[in-house]
């Protein structure tokens, strides 16, 4: 860690020689000497836009939230542009109009990077993807209003206005009402940035370190005014704007209030997971201090699948870029797990065990009267059903599979329906549309052709929902094998009634019951066997 601490102090101080370097390049192209000019204005240039590249490509590698290095990514753009249009503008044009028009340029840097910057700063304390308000991108409104004032003040001069005798604009001019309101504009996002940045370290874990991101950006703002200034001129305004926005971020990154990407050797070494990641040549690149020594034959062998180093080790591995990670996972308590599972196993064999068992949980039940209400209700509505699946277990057809899909189909959604009208006096006819489409599933594979209308929405009572569907269950079992074709159709209104067309049934129940309990039709139409339950109330309309 210290080592990694040392490093990253000695870049800082790397670039901050480079920069002082730079400025001494730029005073030499002034005086023209030691050097030729061009030399100290290519190196000075080369030197500025080297270093806010430099630092943008390490932001994108450090950064970890893909929000906060946008902003960042741009605002960097936004530097790197401003240096190379005062590069190009001041060696390779002479034109009066070109040179004016790249002057005129430098502001869309200037307009746009403190805007990035806010909203780098909004960012912060985000989770990954949590995206900023859309009402903030409001505020590419007025910037891009400024950007076109600028551009366009040949027309208006309401930013930047002529002295009267002047040779050029640039020779001598004014400031309008625009370059005002375009300054207000950047000091104003510049200190909303630093008074948001300073509010949330102050919140965060790092708010120890909250003075040194407030320190930068107050050094940094004030090195820019004195350069605007004039009175700072070691450096020009473009390089002190550039290197306050790297230096105050990079304090940001130092301090932790943006998680970075940095010291994964250290954090790799000293994890209590054995892992180590390889590269492609199977050479270890990171290590944990507890990771064993793997034979080549194991990398491979776990590279395709998991494999075991000894019964309670497992080593596994997963691609990552350019290589593999390891890591051994300590299985031990799933092997007591398992040895605990076949021991009971072994004794739920035994009867007695078994019995014994039994009652201590029909004695547990005994505790709670609602539950073993519910449980004994439950367990005699579907009991022939049961019994039925039981018998159908002891032959292994395919038939006999489907038959137990259809059982098992009634047995699930019958308790579902059960407890339902436990709780509710009355029930939505799409629950009980539901229980039957689902049975009518089933019974597709048995080979039937079926369909299922349903007529009208609403709600019915929690009997005749119970009623409709134990009797569309009694007609469906009585029917099979035979059965070839169910249609159902389902009438919620005035009346609620179920009226199911079997072809080719094997034969019905006894509905006598379903008599007391509504009003039962049984007629032939079409060759096929129509039955109808229906009820005088049946329940409310949709």
């Amino acid at each position: 860690m210290a080592a990694a601490k040392r490093k990253s102090v000695a870049k800082l101080c790397l670039a901050l020689g480079l920069f002082v370097l730079a400025g001494f390049f730029r005073q030499m192209d002034r005086l023209s000497a030691p050097l030729p000019s061009a030399a100290c204005f290519l190196l000075t240039n080369l030197i500025y836009i080297g270093l806010a590249m430099a630092w943008g490509f390490s932001i994108s590698r450090r950064t970890l939230h893909r929000d906060d290095r946008r902003w960042l990514l741009l605002g960097c753009a936004m530097a790197v542009l401003w240096l190379f249009l005062r590069a190009v503008k001041y060696r390779f044009f002479s034109d009066d109009a070109i040179t004016r028009h790249l002057w005129y340029l430098y502001y869309v840097p200037q307009i746009l990077a403190p805007l990035f910057s806010l909203f780098a700063a909004l960012q912060l304390g985000r989770r990954e993807g949590d995206a900023l308000s859309r009402k903030w991108y409001l505020l590419f409104i007025p910037a891009v209003l400024l950007i076109g004032g600028v551009l366009t003040n040949d027309l208006h001069q309401l930013v930047f206005r002529a002295v009267p005798g002047a040779a050029t604009l640039e020779a001598d001019y004014t400031h309008g009402w625009m370059y005002y309101l375009a300054m207000t504009w950047i000091v104003g996002l510049l200190l909303a940035t630093g008074i948001i940045v300073y509010r949330k370290c102050r919140v965060s874990e790092s708010r120890r370190y909250a003075w040194i991101p407030l320190c930068v950006f107050l050094g940094g703002f004030a090195l820019c005014a004195l350069s605007f200034a004039n009175i700072y001129t070691f450096h020009k305004m473009p390089e002190c704007f550039c290197l306050t926005f790297a230096a105050f971020w990079e304090s940001c990154l130092q301090v932790g209030l943006l998680p970075t990407n940095g010291h994964y050797r250290f954090f790799f070494s000293e994890s209590t997971v054995a892992a180590q990641i390889v590269n492609g040549r199977g050479e270890p690149v990171y290590r944990a201090k507890n990771a064993p020594n793997l034979t080549p034959d194991q990398l491979e062998a776990a590279a395709c699948e998991s494999i075991l180093l000894n019964a309670d080790t497992r080593l596994q591995s997963a691609p990552v870029q350019d290589g593999r990670v390891y890591w051994l996972e300590d299985i031990s308590k799933i092997n007591r797990i398992q040895a605990q599972l076949a021991e009971i196993n072994a004794q739920l064999s035994e009867e007695n065990e078994l019995i014994q068992a039994e009652n201590e949980l029909k004695r547990q039940r005994a505790q709670i009267e609602e539950q073993n209400r519910l449980m004994d209700a439950m367990l005699s509505l579907v009991q022939p059903q049961l019994l039925a699946i039981n018998r159908l277990l002891s032959d292994k057809s395919a038939q006999s599979l489907k038959h137990i899909c259809i059982l098992g189909a009634y047995v699930k959604r019958r308790v579902n329906l059960a407890l339902i009208c436990d709780k509710k006096m009355v029930v939505p006819v799409d629950e009980l549309a539901h229980c039957i489409r689902e049975s009518l599933t089933y019974l597709t594979q048995y080979g039937a052709v079926c369909a299922l209308h349903q007529e009208g929405r609403g709600s019915v009572s929690s009997r005749e929902a119970q009623t409709a569907y134990d009797f569309f269950e009694d007609c469906l079992e009585a029917a099979l094998p035979s059965l070839s074709a169910l249609m159902v159709r389902l009438e919620c209104g005035e009346r609620f009634s179920i009226r199911l067309m079997l072809e080719d049934a094997a034969g019905l129940p006894n509905v006598d019951q379903y008599r007391t309990l509504g009003k039962l039709t049984i007629d032939d139409a079409d060759g096929a066997l129509c039955a109808t339950l229906s009820f005088d109330r049946g329940g409310e309309r949709a």
